[in-house]
């Protein structure tokens, strides 16, 4: 008994000690910096604020255009969902981390809202990126663009693929890693009309999906999510929306050519399956060949068009929030289509078929998609 009583002394010392790493690893990305900030950070526009909450989300990553430096996030984020006005100021914290929460601190401003990607509600209309940026105010931002929990990024992006490992450092969850569960992802997502108040819905095309359940949470909205390597990992895609099981992010190809931005970094990169340090030219190609091999890039395509021949119809189906393309888990290396739903597969599987053109379709519960 006594043996008993010091294993569970030792585990509860260990979740204790557990606890309070991750804490102090939220409270990073929660707190007020002193200036220069790093990114990853608690912050958001100053008058996201309506008679019953305050909103606040991440801000992601640094930016540039034409030599000038900008906070990289999401319009939700930045531009209120499409409200915003430009020249608006941006502030670290973010509002519901403010001491006391809502407050409209001046003295926080480390940026202004320089441009949005509207975000089209109508129905019949689609999506590509939910992206805003805003000018960094002089000394305000670490010039890096160093980013909590990760460090400085490279210059360069990726293309998103299957089975790929990322990583993430957010304003809720802090650094959190995973792994792209879908790509050619079409998906409903719901928006408030203002700051916690009405319910709105967006379709976005083209997107990425991430798992596992935990990647993510409300107020990471805006984080960067990079290849999960070291130093100066490649950008992939920007959060902007999720469920309790899953992370839905902007490829953040479509991000920066929608903003005639480039990504401010390092000029060299990592590579995941490398312990090197960060390489590039011709040896940073040999590297990647290398690599483990990704699902053959023409089954994808091929397996995207049975898709979008398909969506539509299976999107008109009440409970269903979106399709994708994923790998099966019996069948390695299999290319298959994923429909997403907010109710229980059981529930779904008599009015989704089990096959599209020969393609296997996976139902998966997802549950409702909401911006973060």
């Amino acid at each position: 008994m006594k043996r008993k009583n010091i294993y569970k002394t030792a585990l509860a010392f260990s979740i204790l000690v557990l606890l309070v790493i991750t804490q102090f690893a939220w409270s990073q990305n929660t707190e007020w910096q002193e200036r220069p900030i790093l990114l990853g950070t608690s912050g958001g526009n100053i008058n996201d604020i309506s008679i019953l909450y305050c909103c606040s989300g991440t801000l992601g990553s640094l930016v540039q255009a034409n030599n000038v430096q900008y906070i990289l996030s999401n319009n939700h984020v930045l531009a209120k969902t499409n409200k915003g006005t430009i020249g608006e100021d941006i502030i670290q914290p973010g509002l519901i981390d403010q001491n006391p929460a809502c407050y409209n601190d001046y003295t926080d401003v480390v940026a202004n809202l320089s441009k949005f990607v509207p975000i089209s509600f109508k129905r019949g209309t689609i999506n590509k990126v939910d992206a805003a940026i805003a000018q960094i105010r002089s000394g305000a931002v670490d010039p890096s663009g160093s980013i909590i929990g990760i460090g400085q990024v490279s210059n360069s992006i990726v293309p998103p693929t299957l089975d790929m490992a990322v990583k993430k450092s957010g304003r809720t969850t802090g650094l959190t890693h995973g792994t792209i569960t879908a790509v050619n992802v079409t998906v409903d997502v719901t928006y408030n009309k203002t700051c916690g108040i009405g319910s709105q819905k967006a379709r976005f095309f083209g997107q990425i999906m991430i798992g596992p359940a935990g990647f993510s949470t409300g107020g990471d909205s805006g984080s960067l999510i990079v290849e999960d390597c070291s130093p100066y990992s490649r950008a992939v895609g920007l959060l902007f929306a999720g469920s309790s099981t899953v992370t839905v992010a902007n490829p953040i190809s479509d991000v920066l050519s929608s903003l005639d931005i480039s990504m401010v970094g390092a000029n060299e990169y990592c590579l995941l399956g490398t312990t090197s340090g960060g390489i590039t030219g011709s040896s940073a190609m040999t590297a990647q060949s290398q690599l483990p091999p990704q699902a053959n890039h023409r089954a994808i395509e091929a397996v995207s068009k049975v898709k979008e021949r398909h969506e539509e119809a299976i999107l008109r189906i009440e409970g269903v929030a979106g399709m994708g393309i994923g790998l099966s888990e019996t069948v390695p290396g299999q290319v298959i289509i994923e429909v997403y739903v907010k109710r229980p597969v059981d529930e779904m599987s008599h009015v989704i078929p089990e096959v599209l053109e020969g393609i296997p379709v996976k139902i998966i519960e997802t549950g409702e998609i909401i911006a973060y």
